[in-house]
């Protein structure tokens, strides 16, 4: 009971302290792999104690944890000086550091106390109230529950918890079993197991990082990774017999290429695609990984030291990819390396485990050696497939990697596109380049509407994301223009590639930061339109289409003043929760749709347009209010 209350609370307490901090982070898809480094962290930590800690500690800190109840996240740690990924460690740690650790001991710890013959039985168990944990929070938890009301039935099932392991603790006092030592573990085994937690941990991470930089960083598209990453631990611990070397070498040989393909082909395949390719890839190397560690792991006696060269290997691919790669690549090259690095260990250990000569191998085995080359191969070469010629500038930080290019479509331009989205065009044409095109062409919603709005004399106008800056096309003199945009990355690549900023005829601001925060720290902008669109690639900052955020944008709003929505999106059906937000700020909605036009550079898109204005009677439609701390995005999954 201990170890299963233990395991569950550890990993339904994850999506739901990443989901309370994404508002405070843009929405940006890092935040959880940020997240992910820390709990891997913790985990080395609370892995690290469970090999020297005796029961009376152990009750000690049980009991001291108990302070931390209920969790909530701390308003004052964290600093924008630090950084968004300093800010997130220091926010969880302060937050729920310690219950976390606690927790995290626990598997470890009542294994090495168990009297089991085969106490692995019991990690298998725990990887499976952990999966249950998972699964149950998109579907059970989030859309019933507010965070805080999560936090609260977290606390109190941590409160049942220390009372369950403290009863586990006195008895292990009273009986004074403890495990013999074992003897000491070469560093050969030791970095086997930590280069292949290592490896498993890092193609989470980077698997993840890149299915929310497609749709939107929340918890059932985390749950994902995570649910096979658990998956694969309980099958090779659990069913060692399920871990064929040759098949699995064989799948791999055939998926890892396939995944590299597919990366390659970026926006050209559908999302659906890379979705399955990605995860089936992603199960097959980890069923590898995992295998080896199963078939490697020791007695008894080496369990603690097992599982602490686990967390090592697993904070290790963490950090590399939360903190590391950001640094070190200009693309998500983090992922391909993964594969690459998994491939080779597969060769390596499909190499050690045939004895004999190539012409003696079955055909299973040589393919499966031929094809698990390839796979070392593919991924590598993706690092620089179809790059245009002439121009190419790739940035990257923490929320995400921007590409500025040059291509030659019916005319020269230049695009940014974030993820598979364009964030804005420029025709290279001297007469053209201040003609505005992609989701802002003036056939489009937002375009018809500020031209309405400009046939009334000079507009102030908000803009939540600044993209190349397209939307300043449609200034004149006596308009006043300020744009809202959380990367600096965005500012600087506006500035440096683009002209529609410094072409302007209106007035020109750029605040930098969270559109929320900075409006919530202004007086009232007294604002004509205030427009909305601040997506990265497909991902959604939901904290800019809920209740409150609502509130505010009407504080800034002039009387007769227009709320314009982008909620163009492949995934997901923003609609209802535009309606909603309409109805709740008491304000009619008017979906405002395009087909797209090559020929001038239109994109299809849907915008929605909030005016109190009487003429904008929406028809009946489903309607979904968010509010910080209650937002589902499952219901609005397009099928």
């Amino acid at each position: 009971m201990a170890l299963f209350l233990a395991a569950f609370l550890l990993f339904q307490v994850q999506p739901m302290l990443g989901k309370a901090l994404l508002p405070q982070f843009g929405g940006a898809p890092s935040t959880w792999t940020v997240c992910l480094l820390f709990f891997q962290s913790i985990l080395l930590c609370g892995y690290a104690y469970a090999h020297f800690t005796r029961p009376r500690i152990h009750m000690v800190l049980l009991g001291f944890s108990l302070l931390s109840m209920p969790i909530a996240l701390s308003e004052t740690a964290g600093s924008a000086t630090w950084g968004p990924a300093s800010s997130i460690l220091i926010l969880l740690t302060v937050s729920a550091g310690l219950p976390y650790f606690v927790l995290s001991s626990t598997s470890p710890l009542l294994q090495r106390w168990s009297q089991l013959e085969n106490p692995y039985r019991l990690y298998a168990l725990s990887n499976a109230a952990s999966l249950l944990a998972l699964v149950s929070y998109p579907f059970l938890i989030e859309p019933w529950l507010s965070v805080g009301n999560q936090f609260k039935t977290w606390s109190g099932l941590y409160v049942v918890f220390v009372i369950n392991c403290a009863v586990v603790s006195w008895h292990q006092m009273e009986t004074r079993h403890e495990t013999q030592p074992s003897g000491p573990v070469s560093w050969r085994i030791w970095g086997f197991w930590i280069l292949l937690s290592a490896t498993g941990s890092a193609l989470l991470a980077a698997t993840t990082n890149q299915m929310c930089q497609e749709v939107a960083p929340i918890p059932f598209l985390w749950i994902g990774p995570m649910l096979i990453y658990l998956a694969s631990f309980i099958l090779t611990f659990e069913k060692p017999a399920f871990y064929q070397r040759n098949l699995f070498f064989l799948f791999a040989s055939l998926l890892i290429p396939s995944a590299s393909v597919v990366l390659a082909m970026g926006g050209k395949a559908p999302i659906w695609i890379h979705v399955l390719v990605d995860l089936c890839t992603l199960f097959v190397c980890l069923i590898i990984l995992h295998g080896e560690l199963a078939d490697s792991k020791p007695g008894r006696a080496g369990l603690t030291r097992f599982y602490l060269a686990l967390s090592i290997g697993g904070a290790a691919g963490g950090a590399f990819v939360a903190l590391v790669a950001p640094q070190l690549f200009q693309t998500y090259a983090e992922f391909p390396l993964a594969l690459a690095i998994a491939g080779l260990i597969a060769v390596v250990r499909c190499y050690q485990s045939i004895s004999v000569s190539f012409n003696s191998m079955s055909l299973i085995q040589r393919s499966s050696l031929v094809g698990l080359t390839v796979a070392i191969i593919a991924p590598l070469a993706t690092f620089d497939f179809g790059k245009p010629k002439d121009f190419q500038v790739t940035l990257r930080n923490f929320y995400g990697v921007l590409k500025i290019s040059n291509y030659s479509l019916q005319r020269p331009v230049r695009l940014m596109t974030h993820g598979r989205t364009t964030h804005g065009m420029q025709f290279l044409e001297p007469q053209l380049s201040n003609e505005p095109s992609t989701y802002y062409s003036r056939l489009t919603g937002v375009g018809m509407t500020l031209r309405s709005l400009q046939d009334a004399g000079p507009v102030k106008v908000g803009i939540a994301g600044l993209g190349v800056g397209t939307l300043a096309a449609y200034g004149r003199p006596g308009d006043h223009f300020r744009f809202y945009e959380l990367n600096p990355q965005v500012i600087a690549a506006a500035h440096e590639y683009f002209t529609f900023l410094k072409q302007s005829k209106a007035k020109v601001e750029i605040a930098e930061g969270d559109a929320r925060i900075s409006l919530s720290n202004e007086q009232a902008g007294n604002f004509d339109a205030l427009i909305i669109d601040a997506f990265s690639s497909d991902s959604i900052p939901i904290h800019l289409l809920t209740a409150e955020c609502g509130i505010v944008y009407r504080k800034h709003l002039k009387p007769g003043g227009r709320l314009i929505i982008h909620i163009s999106n492949r995934t997901l059906n923003l609609e209802p929760v535009v309606r909603g937000l309409a109805r709740y700020l008491g304000m009619n909605a008017l979906r405002l749709e395009n087909n797209g036009n090559d020929s001038v550079g239109m994109y299809p898109s849907t915008w929605m347009v909030l005016s109190g204005t009487p003429k904008y009677v929406p028809e009946q439609q489903p309607m979904v209010l968010w509010h910080d701390d209650f937002a589902s995005l499952w219901p609005l999954v397009r099928r």
